[in-house]
C-alpha cells in the first residue's frame, strides 16, 4: 500500500515539477513532504489495524467467556426447575400430614417428616465466570448483555429457600435422630426407627402447635416454589440472549462418564466413570457403546458429583429427562447398549443393540 502511495507522489511530482523548472530546494521539500505524509499514512492504517486486532482479541475473550456462562446457566436453570418441583412435592406431602396422616405407612414417617427439614441450597458457578466479563466500551450489544448478566447473578446470588426451623426443633425434642439417607434422598435402611420413635412422630402430628408448625411450613414451601420458579424463567431468560448474541456457542462439558451399577458400582473407594466420547461439540452430545448388566446408572464429569445427571424420578427408560443431582436411572434388562446423553436437549437414550 505504501509502495502505491510512493509510486503516486513520484509521478505527480515529476509531472508538476519539470526538472529545468524546479530548484533542488523545491523538489527537496515536496520530496520530504511526500516522505511525512507516507509515513503518516502507515501510522494512521498501523494505528487502525492494531484497534481491529484489540477488537477482535476482546471479542472472542467476551465470546468465551459467554460460553462458561451459559453452561453454568443451564446449570442454574435445571437446578431452580428441580428445587421448584421438590417444594410442590413437599407441600403435597404436608396437606397429606394434615389431612390424613395414616394414609403414611408407619416405616416412612419420620423419613417423611425429615425430608421437609434438608435444604437443597447451591451456589452458581456463574458467580465466578460473570467477573470475566470484559465488554468492549464501543459495543453497545456487548455492554446491554453484560448488563442484563450481572442482573441475573446479583439476582441469584441472593436466592435462598426458606425453611422453619420450628420443624426440626420438634422433631429433636422428642428424640428422633436425623436418618441416614442416599445421594436421592431415600432411606438407606427402611427400619432405622423402631415403633417407639413412630408412636411418638403419630402423637407429635396430633398436637395443636405442631400443627401450625406443618402449615407454616406449607406456607414457606409455596413462597419456595414460586421463587424457584421465577429464577427458573429468569436463567432461561439470559441464555435466550446469550444465544442470539452469540449462536454458534458449544456447550462446555468435558470429560462426562458413566457410572453405575450396570457396570462396577457407584462411589466405591477408587471408583471411576467409564468414559464416553463427545460427537457432537456444539450440542453437548456424548455416546458410548458398552455393556450393562441389570442395575442402574447415572452420567457426571471429571469423575465428580458436583456435576451429574440422572432421571427426573418418572424411571423412564429406555428415554428420559437427563437432570442434574437427578435419581438413579434403572436398567431393566442385561445387554449392549448405544447410549446417548444430550446435554443441550438435557435428554438421554439407551439403544439396545442386536447381540
Amino acid at each position: 500500500m505504501i509502495k502505491f502511495f510512493r509510486k503516486i507522489r513520484q509521478k505527480l511530482l515529476t509531472e508538476s515539477l519539470p526538472v529545468r523548472q524546479a530548484g533542488k530546494f523545491s523538489k527537496y521539500l515536496i520530496y520530504a513532504i511526500g516522505e511525512i505524509t507516507l509515513i503518516m499514512i502507515g501510522i494512521f492504517m498501523a494505528f487502525q489495524l492494531q484497534i481491529w486486532n484489540e477488537k477482535k482479541k476482546a471479542e472472542t475473550q467476551f465470546k468465551n467467556t459467554l460460553e462458561q456462562l451459559y453452561t453454568t446457566i443451564k446449570y442454574d436453570s435445571e437446578t431452580f426447575l428441580n428445587q421448584s418441583q421438590s417444594f410442590e412435592i413437599e407441600v403435597e406431602q404436608i396437606e397429606l400430614l394434615l389431612e390424613n396422616p395414616k394414609a403414611i405407612p408407619d416405616a416412612e414417617l419420620p423419613f417423611s417428616l425429615y425430608l421437609l427439614i434438608f435444604e437443597n441450597d447451591f451456589i452458581s458457578e456463574s458467580l465466578l465466570y460473570a467477573k470475566d466479563l470484559a465488554p468492549h466500551p464501543e459495543n453497545a450489544g456487548q455492554k446491554e448483555l453484560t448488563k442484563e448478566i450481572l442482573n441475573y447473578v446479583s439476582t441469584i446470588s441472593n436466592y435462598s429457600q426458606r425453611k422453619d426451623e420450628r420443624l426440626e426443633e420438634s422433631m429433636k425434642r422428642i428424640d428422633i435422630a436425623i436418618p441416614v439417607v442416599d445421594a436421592n434422598l431415600k432411606p438407606e435402611d427402611p427400619n432405622y426407627y423402631n415403633s417407639a420413635e413412630i408412636s411418638r412422630c403419630r402423637e407429635l402430628l396430633e398436637t395443636t402447635r405442631f400443627r401450625a408448625i406443618l402449615k407454616s411450613e406449607r406456607a414457606i414451601n409455596k413462597y419456595n416454589y414460586s421463587n424457584a420458579r421465577n429464577r427458573y424463567n429468569d436463567a432461561l431468560s439470559i441464555m435466550e440472549l446469550i444465544k442470539d448474541y452469540y449462536p454458534e456457542l458449544k456447550i462446555l462439558y468435558k470429560d462426562v462418564g458413566i457410572i453405575g451399577t450396570a457396570i462396577d458400582g457407584y462411589d466405591d473407594v477408587g471408583a471411576k466413570s467409564t468414559p464416553m466420547k463427545i460427537s457432537d461439540i456444539n450440542k453437548g452430545i456424548w455416546e458410548i457403546n458398552i455393556y450393562l448388566k441389570k442395575g442402574s446408572v447415572k452420567f457426571r464429569c471429571r469423575d465428580s458429583w458436583s456435576q451429574n445427571w440422572g432421571n427426573d424420578e418418572t424411571n423412564k427408560f429406555p428415554k428420559g429427562r437427563a437432570v442434574h443431582d437427578g435419581a438413579d436411572i434403572p436398567i431393566p434388562e442385561e445387554g449392549n447398549y448405544r447410549v446417548i446423553l444430550n446435554l443441550s436437549e438435557s435428554t438421554y437414550e439407551f439403544i439396545q443393540q442386536e447381540k
